[in-house]
């Protein structure tokens, strides 16, 4: 987040937190060190917990959105780190003392990492789509980059979401009959930071193929605040694979589409 000294998150100073370990000191006996990252909240909010109990968070609205997208839009490694003393943890724990003793080692018993499980997602129907019906985001074929969650739209069920720059989701055998569709409607919501906002990309059969419709989306008011965007196209008819695709000029997410559909 940022580089030492200063940057976006203080790493000097840190928007950090520390806590003594429950019931007996960290040395003496195990202790369960947790992260949550919840995505299902606006803002995305990061948790730090020990034996259960929270004793810290950080949430996205306390940075600029590049920021918080550079720290979480990537892989992820565990790092143990047995270093003592600096700038940090004088800031935060006092630093060192008399009782600090170097060359003992960090004993781990496990580590996992856990996924929520949300609401039943909507699987890929068999045989063609109805292009004029509505088609839920979370039953696409194919994705990348997206994640499904629990929406709380009109009707329930799940939404894709963390949608940015290069993200795309696949539905397969969309049937526009042979009555030329003309239009292209999304429901979308977006709680991205000020001066993030996108496109949302229809495209035919390929993703290396221009776009047929597109439109543009910034904040609405939060990552569950929904709108029905309706937008243009290229007239279509027959049978196609269409993508959705997603393309913006900043790497923060910026838009979250519970279902689209076409008309005429």
């Amino acid at each position: 987040c940022g580089t030492n000294p200063g940057g976006p998150c203080n790493e000097t100073t840190g928007i950090g937190n520390n806590v003594a370990c429950p019931g007996s000191t960290c040395q003496s006996a195990f202790h369960t060190y947790t992260m949550e990252w919840d995505r299902s909240v606006s803002p995305e909010t990061i948790r730090f917990l020990v034996d259960g109990t929270q004793f810290h968070s950080v949430n996205a609205s306390q940075m600029d959105a590049t920021t918080w997208a550079n720290a979480t839009n990537h892989g992820f490694f565990v790092i143990l780190n047995v270093a003592m003393g600096g700038a940090f943890p004088d800031a935060f724990g006092g630093g060192l003392d008399s009782g600090t003793q170097s060359g003992v080692p960090m004993t781990v018993d496990y580590v996992q990492v856990l996924s929520a499980s949300g609401s039943g997602t909507t699987p890929p129907p068999s045989g063609s789509r109805d292009a004029y019906s509505a088609i839920q985001a979370e039953s696409y074929n194919s994705q990348s980059g997206t994640i499904t969650e629990t929406t709380t739209d009109t009707g329930g069920g799940q939404n894709i979401g963390a949608l940015a720059n290069g993200d795309w989701a696949l539905f397969q055998n969309v049937n526009f009959g042979s009555t030329a569709a003309t239009q292209f409607v999304a429901r979308v919501a977006s709680g991205a930071g000020s001066g993030v906002s996108g496109l949302v990309e229809v495209r035919l059969d390929s993703r290396s193929n221009a776009p047929i419709g597109s439109f543009a989306l910034a904040n609405t008011g939060g990552w569950q605040s929904w709108r029905t965007v309706p937008a243009n196209m290229s007239s279509v008819t027959g049978t196609h694979d269409v993508y959705l695709t997603f393309t913006s000029g900043q790497p923060a997410d910026f838009v979250n589409v519970n279902w689209f559909n076409f008309g005429h």
